[in-house]
């Protein structure tokens, strides 16, 4: 790794920008010259029907990755009516969410006890197209593809971290949208008999029709629930053959409303969220000699939640574990998201496969929230304010008393836009079979800061009594970008029964920051190289093991590096495991083993959203992972069916060095060489076991996390390392909880569904921080209707 810095020219910006529109008018003149040479090709009659190469592939392909990976189809989702990742993402090994509001709107993701915080650990995509506002410059995931409009996700962990960038020290989550509809077989023609019943040797065979065809399916989902929670989901798609190729298109729309289980003081007011998601897809396969196909997707996300960072104190949180302070009756966020891509692939022959993907992102939000009160005297943080449950700060945060709250409109910009390439090439040299890949991704992302502060004044009453407006871009107006280029080369080879795989992927990170409030500039750049290499061996059809060594980086963002000095963070992964796969029954025993070094965390607690972060120290995460599906009656000759699935985590993720943060209110401050990651359990546990007879089932999903600390310090108290008051510090209750669901298959098309989640109403805390306690979802019902069409 090597890293400089110097001061930043517009010469930089400027070889940025034609970096990219080289590289990108390249690619699409590629694209059309591999389409006019394959149209001016004899065309066949069945062309070949390809896809975007996913990061797992099916099930049944998992027992020849060689490395820890995961994939839940529509049924893991759609079963319990799921549109919290967490309930989904905890049904593999290895993975730990931290909810933030009980929906999953802010999914703070850990793999193998990776530092959690926004998901900062690990490659967020959607369809292999990175999905983070600014994976680079700003990585902390305020915007997450919605689970419950997805098809499939994807889990990879141990042997991710060469094809994929660049926060890798955790592994890569991919969604996988709704896919094209797809055309029915080709129908037979049968010949005509030459006369009763007599076969005459010289009739025709059989022959396949050459009609073009084509296919059209639809679906709607609509759910109704406790606290006016409404989920749509719907999507009609067609595909058809022309004459000169098949086309298809996706129109898809998601709506998820609440209006939240919290109650404000005194004021009142929703505290849900409403999302709007229109998605549309198209894709054309020329019906030439050489396999080919362009893919466009186009989505749009809306969001809004009345949303807050404040949490409560703890002696508030267990006599109304829902209630939501006074000073919270601004806040809320708005977020728009917008994203765009166009793939190619191709296969000149049947040992070489071309995918390109050129993709443009773009995502605003603003956070218009409490940031600190005051009572005439300075700032006062405010899980601070509500750490001790008492006192003048205490009564201005709940509406009690004189003082002033500060809003800050923390308003910012990303765009995240590239162009990204892998060639898959098969040979034989001797008695190996190779599958080289190569692959390499030139990426531009950016982050605007534009914040403004306002000031409302309140009397001794808690009346508000006016309200002062700041100046926009006054409390922090900057900029940071980044341009990245990535490579990566890996090849796989088989031997027999045993497949090994080593791979490097190198990146080299140009970085721009400017703080135009300070008047400062700088720039940068980064080098980080990832080996890897990893084998697995059949032993049977059913049975593989398979072992594996991958390094993993996690960039700090341009301020980060340019300001503060930060080091890259830096992991070594070992993995082992076995698998047991067959239609009927999936298991697999996996160890793990990672160390890092240099863990970037936010220096703040209510960070995760901030760039200011530093280098915490080492940790070290040591672990075992179990999992199994198996349905004993499946082979049985009868109705019944009994889905039964477990998974299991142990986890010890410790610092392995003193934490050099100084600030008494991060969540890393006071760690010491031996104590506990924080948010990061002991164990996890997660079981489901579904009834099914004919158009019945009833399903039961439960999960288990016990106790963790909120903090590095280990603290179980919620004092900070200075011994005053803080809300942040403490513990995070154990929580077992169970949701469950029935449906019933009306008509082939129809089907009605129903169900309840927390059913035994656990009160808990999911999460500290930002600003103090707060609780996961309360016990909610639902019930809905399935249509097929």
């Amino acid at each position: 790794m090597t890293t400089s810095t110097q001061p930043k020219t517009r010469r930089t910006k400027v070889k940025t920008a034609r970096s990219l529109v080289c590289l990108m008018t390249g690619s699409a003149s590629l694209m059309l010259v591999g389409a006019t040479m394959a149209q001016e090709a004899p065309t066949s009659s069945e062309p070949e029907v390809l896809a975007p190469i996913t990061v797992v592939g099916q099930v049944e392909d998992i027992p020849r990755i060689a490395g820890s990976a995961a994939r839940l189809d529509a049924d893991a989702i759609q079963t319990q009516d799921y549109s919290n990742p967490a309930r989904v993402l905890q049904q593999v090994p290895g993975v730990y969410v931290r909810e933030e509001d009980g929906f999953g709107n802010f999914p703070n993701i850990s793999l193998r006890g990776s530092d959690p915080g926004r998901s900062t650990k690990l490659t967020l995509m959607e369809d292999g197209i990175m999905m983070a506002p600014a994976p680079y410059s700003a990585p902390a995931a305020y915007y997450s593809p919605r689970v419950g409009r997805m098809s499939g996700v994807e889990i990879l962990k141990g042997s991710s971290q060469v094809r994929y960038g660049p926060h890798n020290t955790g592994g890569v989550i991919n969604y996988i949208s709704t896919p094209f509809i797809a055309l029915p077989p080709r129908e037979m023609i049968e010949p005509v008999a030459s006369g009763k019943g007599v076969k005459n040797p010289k009739a025709p065979v059989a022959t396949v029709s050459n009609e073009p065809r084509s296919a059209s399916e639809g679906y709607l989902k609509s759910s109704f629930g406790s606290y006016e929670t409404w989920k749509n989901h719907a999507w009609w798609g067609h595909t058809f053959e022309t004459s000169i190729g098949t086309w298809g298109y996706l129109l898809e729309f998601n709506h998820e409303q609440s209006e939240g289980f919290r109650d404000i003081d005194q004021y009142g007011g929703d505290t849900g969220y409403q999302v709007f998601e229109p998605i549309v897809k198209l894709f054309f396969e020329p019906d030439s000699a050489t396999p080919q196909r362009f893919e466009l997707r186009l989505g749009y996300t809306n969001f809004e939640a009345d949303e807050t960072y404040l949490g409560l104190s703890n002696r508030d949180f267990n006599r109304n574990p829902f209630r939501r302070y006074a000073a919270t009756v601004f806040d809320k966020i708005e977020s728009d998201q917008f994203r765009s891509s166009l793939s190619y692939i191709i296969e000149p022959t049947d040992a070489l496969r071309w995918e390109t993907s050129v993709y443009y992102n773009y995502f605003a939000r603003s956070w218009y929230k409490l940031q600190d009160v005051s009572l005439g005297d300075g700032n006062i943080n405010p899980s601070v304010a509500v750490g001790s449950g008492s006192g003048a700060a205490y009564d201005l945060i709940t509406g009690r008393g004189a003082g002033s709250w500060r809003i800050r409109d923390n308003n910012r910009e990303y765009q995240a836009f590239g162009i990204q390439s892998r060639l898959d090439w098969d040979f034989v040299t001797g008695p190996i079979e190779h599958t080289l890949t190569f692959g390499a991704r030139l990426h531009y992302d950016e982050e605007r800061r534009f914040h403004r502060d306002d000031r409302v004044a309140l009397n001794a009453s808690g009346n508000i009594t006016g309200i002062s407006r700041g100046k926009q871009g006054a409390s922090d107006n900057r900029q940071d970008d980044v341009l990245a280029l990535a490579l990566y080369l890996e090849d796989e080879m088989k031997v027999g029964a045993l497949t090994i795989k080593p791979g490097i992927r190198w990146e080299h990170l140009w970085m721009n920051a400017e703080n135009y409030n300070a008047g400062t500039s700088g720039s940068g750049e980064l080098d980080v190289v990832a080996p890897g290499i990893g084998l697995v061996y059949d032993f049977t059809e059913s049975v593989s093991a398979f072992a594996g060594y991958y390094r993993g980086f996690s960039t700090p963002g341009a301020g980060g590096l340019i300001n503060d000095g930060q080091d890259v963070e830096i992991s070594d992964g070992y993995e082992v495991g076995l698998r047991y796969y067959t239609p009927e029954l999936q298991a697999e025993l996996i160890g793990f083993y990672t160390k890092h070094k240099d863990l970037v965390v936010p220096d703040f607690i209510g960070a995760s959203g901030s760039s200011d972060s530093v280098n915490a120290g080492d940790v070290e995460a040591l672990g075992l992972e179990a999992a199994l599906r198996y349905d004993p009656l499946a082979n049985s000759g009868t109705d019944w069916r009994l889905p039964l699935r477990a998974a299991v985590t142990l986890t010890n993720a410790e610092l392995t060095s003193d934490t050099p943060s100084a600030d008494a209110e991060s969540i890393f401050s006071g760690g010491r060489d031996g104590n506990k990651v924080p948010y990061i359990p002991e164990y996890n546990i997660a079981v489901g076991v579904g009834v099914e007879y004919r158009n019945f089932g009833f399903y039961v999903n439960g999960t288990y996390t016990p106790e963790t600390f909120a903090t590095a310090s280990n603290t179980s108290r919620p004092l900070n390392t200075d011994g005053n008051a803080d809300a942040r510090f403490g513990e995070i209750d154990e929580a077992f909880l169970v949701d469950i669901n029935v449906k019933y298959q009306v008509t082939e098309n129809v089907r009605l569904f129903g169900g309840v989640s927390n059913v035994f109403g656990e009160e808990y805390i999911v999460s500290r921080i930002p600003y103090g306690p707060r609780a996961g979802a309360p016990r909610m019902w639902y019930g809905g209707v399935e249509f097929r069409f």
